[in-house]
């Protein structure tokens, strides 16, 4: 690879930390809960500083942290939905639905279908009871995920398209939020477009989400997005793979100034796919050096995802003898066997 950056990254110091399991169980009872919510005084800047401490930990790639609270934190929200009036009532929404967004992804990672499909549809429920523009068209970005990682992939691309014209209509002046709220749409209709096999609809998308990230002008994290000229790149080196074209793939990820990248999540995910596109071309020894740097930066992405999990294994049974004895290794410290 090229690129300082990204060189840097495969040549860090190597190994993994491994993480607790993720306690999904108590996301899927509270999940399930409909009682009532026990009376109480509600904080809602308490409840704020927790949705984001939620947020940026889960871009922080601390999964087992975020899980741990999300239980309580849900059940608390539901009890400031339902008790507060007027506009208190409207930020509970806001923040629901945050949350639920979070636990959404999560259950995402985990690939539990059904109780991210749930808890998707709830951050969308709260996002339209908060009646901010914003955040309908941030939960927008979770549905689209369910349906696509669900198989509706011409349901999701509808879902983004539409959700992204909807904001466009009022983006005569847009703020950096809406901007990156609008790109980021236009990056899930993309993904979820090149997964119909229509290379029109995504070339057209991931173009309009590119001018997006130009008017932005840089890589942030406006509305939790991590949106920007960075970050389109890192979706064009992801819908490259999903079309087979690995040497294409890695082009992209050359021009990808890592430390641009503002969450780590991100970071893993393209070094993920990176070392992918290295296994596509057979190139075992550089696929689990950038694997590996992608465990140095975010351990419980590497240790705590069945894809990335499976991304080991590929590269242990296929590897040639010169690799297969590091590679052997790596697995197990992970707990892979072939």
């Amino acid at each position: 690879m090229t690129g300082a950056a990204l060189f840097s990254a495969v040549l860090a110091p190597q190994g993994t930390t491994r993480t607790a399991d993720l306690d999904i169980e108590k996301i899927a009872a509270t999940l399930v809960d409909y009682s009532t919510p026990p009376d109480g005084p509600i904080n809602l800047a308490s409840l704020a500083d927790a949705v984001s401490a939620a947020k940026r930990n889960y871009q922080a790639c601390r999964y087992a942290q975020v899980t741990a609270k999300l239980p309580a934190l849900l059940r608390k929200l539901r009890a400031a939905c339902t008790s507060l009036h007027g506009d208190d009532r409207l930020r509970a929404h806001a923040l629901a639905a945050e949350a639920y967004h979070v636990t959404a992804s999560i259950l995402l990672k985990q690939e539990d279908k059904g109780l991210a499909w749930l808890a998707a549809d709830r951050s969308v429920q709260a996002a339209h009871a908060s009646q901010s523009p914003l955040m309908i068209g941030s939960s927008s970005r979770i549905i689209t995920h369910a349906l696509m990682d669900g198989g509706h992939h011409l349901a999701a691309t509808d879902t983004a398209r539409g959700a992204a014209q909807r904001m466009d209509a009022d983006l005569s002046a847009p703020s950096p939020d809406d901007l990156s709220i609008y790109g980021s749409l236009l990056l899930r209709g993309a993904i979820a477009a090149a997964s119909t096999g229509n290379r029109h609809n995504t070339a057209e998308l991931l173009d309009e989400a590119a001018e997006a990230g130009t008017r932005l002008g840089h890589d942030a994290n406006h509305m939790w997005t991590a949106f920007g000229p960075n970050n389109v790149l890192c979706h064009r080196v992801n819908l490259a793979l999903r079309f087979g074209d690995a040497g294409t793939a890695l082009d992209y990820a050359r021009q990808v100034e890592l430390d641009q990248l503002p969450i780590n999540e991100r970071k893993a995910t393209l070094l993920l796919d990176t070392s992918r596109a290295f296994l596509m071309r057979n190139q075992h020894d550089r696929a689990l050096h950038i694997l590996r740097a992608a465990g140095e930066i975010a351990p419980e992405e590497v240790t705590g995802r069945p894809t990335a999990l499976r991304l080991v294994r590929d590269i242990l049974a296929t590897a040639p003898i010169s690799v297969r004895r590091e590679a052997r290794d790596y697995a197990a410290t992970l707990g892979v066997t072939a």
